[in-house]
């Protein structure tokens, strides 16, 4: 550099951030070069400078994104030496001392290649754009489909293959790799969690499924930390009773004929796990044990799933009311160690599993959630990246999906984020619809709005449609629509003074979006491999579209997306007995309204589900006499009639002001011939 250059670099007075060893010392200005103008001119022997500590700190991040890379290769070296069709090519390239990285990154481009009959994900990408709650990006590049290793598996025996190699990359199982559990002991100990059955290969085959098609959903588990205890037969955070837990959500994913208690009855899958689990809960005196907490809430989604919503909220009520007691909810601090880190990350985890399903089910029925309004809420789960990068592969009873090859990254911890994160603002509306003594306001309504549409536009870009399609993820996309369309439903009567937002609208493009997204999951996977509230989902959508059908009965469209709802919950009555309820309720708000629709044989299921425990009515029975006077809608409304619609009339609803006063409110009655 040359001496003007210099000149004007530094300007006039200049003295550099970082000088000379001597002028340091003493305490002299300093012109940064080498030698300095101060050290020659006073003969200085030798002029020294230390390293900044900006330039040690890059240093650091070089190295660490240095060692992670890697880790990366070496590990997708190391998994692909599992498989026998490269192997033997592999380490022939290892023996000719070629660098990782360029084995690595051949591999890369190996498994990123097009296969040979290419999936159209194209309804994925574009499912539910019509939705007005936020714009979309239109991703132009499809999922990542990860390799074409199937090909390479001899037809015989390839679903015993497929099924271990799926056991391996959902629980960590993986021998000869750096998979997340692959230093938790051994596969089989000698502990018993189950006395239901004594097959182990049966036990870890459903929690396979569990892991794979609603973990991490509302989880209360900490999938890492359970395993290696369940591993090796500790009770720190597994249990019997937890597993039994597991297990009875987990039959519900598997068509074996052991899964069933009354053969031939499929809503009887996973009973006599369950049963299990409720008796080790009654027998256990003191409930305070992080385990029962966990187990509490894998039963009330079981629960939720057989369609026993009043025992559902229950179980998951008593969940969050021990982590409450339990502290889980207060800033603790652990100790620095590994096992603090590791009692943290599942303390975490358990409590925001808890709030999350309290709030779900609290969104689904119409009431307020079992913590109280401004409670603090404790840190939420930190995100690690190699549990991020960790493969999501679909798994099921004869690996037959497997040959779709649409293993990706799970983006586990992330994904709990955005449901964490979206639990909150569900939390703080059910606050604002709910409570007793306040009467909404038009404004109230919008902030929520904004609110929900924040949530969608600050989500990472790798839980986008169109970059990641675990169900998972696809389940966060359908949460923050239902979640959109049951803020506005109890107002699609009226119209907001004060904006262009219309509720009916919301309500009707939000439906849209819920079918468009089901149907891509029923493409992907099959809607036999759902997670337990899709059809809480499916059921809220149709009853909008069913709603619209009503209204404007030439629209063929429409009755074309309600008869989709009707067809998606009767596959998914081979899983979740939910289904069937909401089949009954879509018949029999059909039936009241006057709209002609074919049920295909399906419903009269309401009083049988009811039967085994109470025939008393909860939140979706639709059918309670006097207060079907809420059930009325459009397109003419009376004076005298109640503004506000419910399909449910034992749901809450909001207050609003009526009369003169609505009008102060921002409300006026949405009139439509």
């Amino acid at each position: 550099m040359d001496e003007s250059t210099l000149r004007r670099r530094r300007g006039i007075g200049f003295v550099t951030p970082n000088a000379c060893v001597e002028c340091r010392k003493r305490k002299a200005k300093c012109d940064g070069r080498m030698p300095c103008t101060r050290c020659i001119s006073q003969d200085v022997a030798e002029c020294s400078y230390d390293i900044p500590v900006r330039q040690s700190k890059e240093a650091m991040r070089l190295e660490i994104k240095r060692l992670r890379d890697n880790q990366r290769h070496s590990k997708r070296v190391l998994d692909a030496l599992v498989l026998n069709d490269t192997a033997v090519d592999i380490l022939g390239q290892l023996r000719n001392g070629e660098a990782l990285e360029d084995i690595s990154r051949r591999l890369e481009s190996a498994s990123v290649s097009p296969a040979s009959n290419p999936v159209s994900y194209d309804s994925l990408k574009h499912s539910g754009e019509s939705t007005p709650t936020t714009s979309r990006p239109n991703a132009s590049n499809s999922p990542s489909v990860f390799g074409d290793w199937h090909k390479h598996t001899p037809i015989q025996g390839r679903g015993e293959w497929a099924i271990d190699y799926g056991q391996q990359m959902l629980l960590g199982d993986q021998k000869d790799s750096y998979g997340l559990l692959s230093h938790h002991g051994p596969k089989h100990n000698n502990q018993s969690w189950t006395r239901v059955t004594n097959d182990v290969a049966l036990v870890e085959h459903l929690l396979a499924l569990y892991f794979c098609w609603e973990y991490p959903i509302f989880a209360t588990v900490s999938k890492e930390h359970f395993m290696e205890d369940y591993r090796k037969g500790l009770w720190r955070y597994c249990s019997p009773l937890l597993v039994n837990a597991i297990l009875s959500l987990a039959c519900r994913f598997s068509d074996r004929p052991q899964m069933l208690c009354n053969p031939g009855d499929g809503t009887t899958a996973g009973d006599a796990f369950f049963a299990e689990a409720w008796r080790l809960m009654n027998a256990d005196t003191d409930h305070h044990e992080l385990t029962t907490v966990q187990a509490l809430g894998v039963m009330s989604i079981r629960e939720a799933s057989c369609g026993r919503i009043t025992r559902s909220s229950f179980l998951s009520g008593q969940s969050i009311r021990l982590a409450v007691e339990m502290s889980l909810h207060q800033d603790i601090i652990y100790g620095g160690d590994e096992d603090g880190d590791a009692e943290k990350a599942v303390y975490e985890a358990t409590f925001w599993g808890a709030l999350s399903l309290n709030e779900m089910l609290s969104l689904c029925t119409g009431s307020l959630p079992h913590l109280s309004k401004h409670i603090k809420l404790p840190a939420k789960p930190a995100i690690i990246q190699h549990i991020e990068e960790a493969l999501w592969v679909p798994y099921t009873d004869d690996g037959a999906p497997l040959d779709q090859h649409f293993s990706q990254p799970s983006n586990l911890r992330t994904v709990y984020k955005t449901f964490c994160d979206l639990s909150e603002r569900v939390h703080q509306a059910l606050y604002t619809l709910y409570s007793p003594g306040s009467e909404v306001t038009a404004v109230a309504l919008i902030d929520i709005y904004n609110g929900y549409i924040h949530w969608y536009d600050t989500i990472p870009e790798s839980l986008r449609l169109g970059q990641n399609f675990t169900p998972a993820v696809l389940f966060a996309h359908l949460f923050y629509h239902s979640a959109t369309l049951l803020l506005f439903q109890p107002f699609i009567n009226l119209k907001i003074n004060t904006s262009s937002v219309l509720p009916q609208d919301i309500c009707n493009q939000a439906a849209d979006a819920i079918t468009g997204l089901v149907r891509s999951y029923s493409d992907l996977y099959s809607l036999r491999l759902t997670p337990s509230f899709v059809p809480y989902f499916v059921l809220v959508s149709a009853i909008i579209h069913l709603v619209t059908v009503k209204t404007d009965p030439s629209d063929p469209n429409v009755r074309g997306k309600l008869l989709q709802s009707i067809s998606d919950l009767e596959e998914m009555t081979r899983c979740h007995a939910f289904a069937f309820r909401a089949i009954d309720a879509l018949r029999y708000l059909t039936h009241h309204w006057g709209v002609q629709v074919s049920f295909n044989g399906y419903g009269e299921y309401l009083r049988d589900v009811t039967s085994s425990s109470s025939a008393s009515p909860d939140q979706f029975s639709p059918d309670i006499g006097i207060l079907q006077l809420l059930q009325r809608i459009q397109p003419v409304l009376s004076s005298n009639d109640h503004p506000l619609f419910s399909p449910f009339p034992m749901q809450g609803l909001p207050s609003v002001a009526l009369g003169a006063q609505m009008e102060q409110g921002g409300f006026t009655l949405a009139s439509r011939g």
